[in-house]
């Protein structure tokens, strides 16, 4: 296929994924009040005192509109890999196309894995740690900003969620060869600390300090797992090209 005719066809998969962006952020800002009244919940469970203010008379439409987005593109996110697959199709070999659509949907169920664990287990010991200090240390009045609430909560769920994407990175990388099974092997003592470190930034007692690290380091131990199975898949590619 000439370069033209990829450009065009690059185009008209990009332009097909706005149009699922935009749509997805009109369906999410519909329903944008409702999602923050969801939002809402990890820090009235934490303290139901604390009162949420808006600080200007535009505050509200840009939270609404940030809500939109951030959901938007979760909503478009099925669309816009699917086209990324049918853009990559043609220059795939068989069994890569075969692995395509099982990666994808591992990609969705781990993004949305991290989500729930965020919004159902981080946010709230977060929450309640940050909180505690300036309600019961510092004797603050417990108003917090609608705006600063949700950027830190957001910033939260889609870290989480592009966090616990590691396995698929790992697999990935594994399988072109720009890291291999000893790096990654090597590096593991080293990830252990940081994720206990991680944990002691957010919770000060060792029990939540615990049950914040262990999900990370699983999480390591499952991308060394399926870095062994990208390298597998990567030598049977090898071999199957040299076949043919």
């Amino acid at each position: 296929m000439p370069l033209t005719e990829h450009l065009r066809e690059l185009r008209n998969r990009l332009i097909k994924s706005l149009i699922a962006f935009f749509v997805g952020t009109g369906v999410a800002f519909y329903f944008a009040s409702y999602i923050f009244e969801v939002l809402k919940e990890p820090v009235k469970r934490s303290y139901p005192r604390v009162e949420l203010v808006t600080l200007s008379p535009t505050e509200p439409l840009f939270i609404l509109l940030k809500i939109s987005v951030v959901a938007g593109f979760i909503l478009s996110l099925p669309v816009v890999l699917y086209q990324l697959w049918r853009f990559v199709e043609p220059a795939l070999y068989p069994n890569e196309k075969k692995l395509f659509i099982p990666l994808t949907l591992f990609s969705i169920a781990l993004f949305l894995l991290g989500v729930s664990f965020s919004y159902f287990v981080v946010l709230p010991l977060a929450l309640k740690f940050l909180l505690g200090i300036g309600l019961s240390q510092l004797q603050a009045t417990p108003f917090l900003s609608v705006n600063l609430y949700i950027s830190f909560l957001l910033k939260m769920i889609v870290g989480f969620g592009l966090a616990f994407e590691l396995p698929v990175i790992v697999f990935l990388l594994q399988r072109s060869g720009i890291v291999s099974e000893d790096q990654l092997k090597s590096f593991r003592k080293y990830f252990i600390v940081i994720a206990f470190v991680a944990g002691a930034l957010i919770a000060p007692d060792v029990t939540t300090q615990v049950l914040m690290a262990i999900p990370l380091i699983v999480l390591y131990e499952i991308s060394l797992l399926v870095g062994k199975l990208g390298k597998k898949k990567s030598k049977e590619t090898a071999m199957e090209v040299l076949q043919e």
